[in-house]
């Protein structure tokens, strides 16, 4: 049946990351693979409350269709929050609400990529970004990170090298703050700098800030600015989402651009869903209009901040001396480099089943085929004591190896 696909088709492939979700998800394995929010961290009771005076209230109409660029009102709540909390100041005709931040990835990914056009990313990033862009036919082009951010001057080289090869650079794809891999924060030095280098190469810039809410203690919120604001000639594409500091499983997040290319991701989410879940879209807006989205966002800062400092002290104790980490100023993950010659991928292959603990590789997540003595923690769903007692037994096996 191959000859009836199309070229996108045939050249889509399913992540590593996805081909070990039955793996390293095992009910009898602590895992520290799993990068999705801690349900403990949903709402239940204030969203029960605000399911029952919607459904009083409005009826069958809350799980009618919406339109396609959103529920005006919550729009314009986005919009409100998004120049209090962030100081983006964006109109209506340049705000559109999608189901998800994947969804935002594949809609901005199909209204600007062609194939063979360059999307320059960090390495290690986010699987989820660059296997939307490899399913487009887009070139991803690896760019080292260094301690600030993403190496200018790397990328500056990677720039000149595509074009001489007579490809296209088009995109420049970042993640800010807590990137996922990394859990890593970009300096604001370095976010200004690849402005400079997006206005004089003439890229566009898809800043993902999934995560940027969710800074611990001791971090100030004026550090994690976006670039959006000082985007003075309309090159950034900002996108966030309610998923990491409410429930992902609502499907909603946003996206603030230029309003010509707005308009052609509302076209192409027509064909997509139609529009986002109203039902969602109405218990987010009902949740912002009582108050309650502050004081819920403080809450789960702490509770995320309490699970990465257990992290870090279980990696203190035990894993000093064979690897390299840094406390994550925020998010979900914590990165690991080992300092043996070990291949973590074959590593995870090798102890899963005989000690029941999972975490994820590092290689996939670097589109250059590096990374391989790297690993992913998340701390978000695992309690403190596995996270000691898992994170031990890791750093045991890790030294019998080294």
């Amino acid at each position: 049946m191959e000859r009836f696909l199309s070229a996108d088709a045939r050249v889509m492939r399913s992540s590593l990351i996805r081909q070990l979700t039955g793996l390293v998800n095992r009910p009898d394995v602590t895992s520290f693979a799993a990068g999705s929010p801690n349900a403990e961290t949903f709402p239940h009771e204030q969203f029960t409350q605000i399911y029952s005076d919607l459904v009083a209230r409005d009826k069958g109409k809350i799980f009618q269709y919406s339109v396609t660029r959103g529920n005006p009102e919550l729009i314009e709540a986005v919009r409100d929050r998004g120049q209090r909390v962030k100081n983006i100041v964006a109109s209506q005709e340049e705000t559109i609400l999608a189901s998800g931040s994947q969804q935002g990835m594949e809609l901005v990914s199909r209204v600007l990529l062609d194939p063979g056009d360059a999307v320059f990313v960090e390495l290690p990033n986010f699987i989820g970004a660059t296997a939307t862009f490899e399913n487009l036919r887009a070139r991803v082009v690896g760019v080292r990170k260094t301690e600030s951010g993403m190496d200018l001057d790397d990328l500056r080289a990677k720039v000149r090298q595509v074009r001489s090869e007579g490809a296209k650079p088009k995109l420049i794809y970042a993640i800010p703050n807590f990137q996922n891999p990394s859990g890593h924060t970009w300096s604001a030095e370095n976010r200004s700098g690849l402005l400079e280098v997006a206005n004089q190469e003439d890229l566009l810039v898809f800043e993902d800030d999934a995560y940027g809410e969710l800074y611990f203690s001791g971090v100030a919120p004026n550090d994690l600015a976006p670039m959006k604001p000082d985007d003075g000639d309309g090159r950034v594409i900002h996108m966030s989402t309610f998923s990491k500091i409410l429930a992902p499983g609502l499907r909603v997040a946003w996206i603030f651009g230029p309003q010509e290319i707005v308009r052609r991701i509302e076209l192409a989410k027509e064909t997509a869903d139609l529009c986002t879940s109203t039902l969602g879209q109405l218990l987010i807006l009902e949740f912002l209009n009582r108050g309650w989205m502050e004081p819920h966002v403080e809450r789960v800062r702490g509770f995320y901040d309490a699970k990465s400092a257990a992290m870090d002290r279980a990696l203190r104790n035990s894993f000093t001396g064979v690897a390299r980490w840094r406390k994550p100023d925020g998010g979900l993950f914590q990165w690991v480099e080992l300092l043996g010659d070990i291949d973590t991928l074959k590593f995870l292959h090798e102890i899963i089943d005989e000690h029941k603990i999972a975490f994820i590789p590092g290689s996939p997540f670097f589109v250059d085929g590096s990374g391989e003595n790297t690993l992913r923690l998340s701390f978000s769903n695992v309690s403190d004591e596995k996270i000691d007692a898992g994170v031990g037994k890791l750093g045991e096996l890790i030294r019998a190896r080294s």
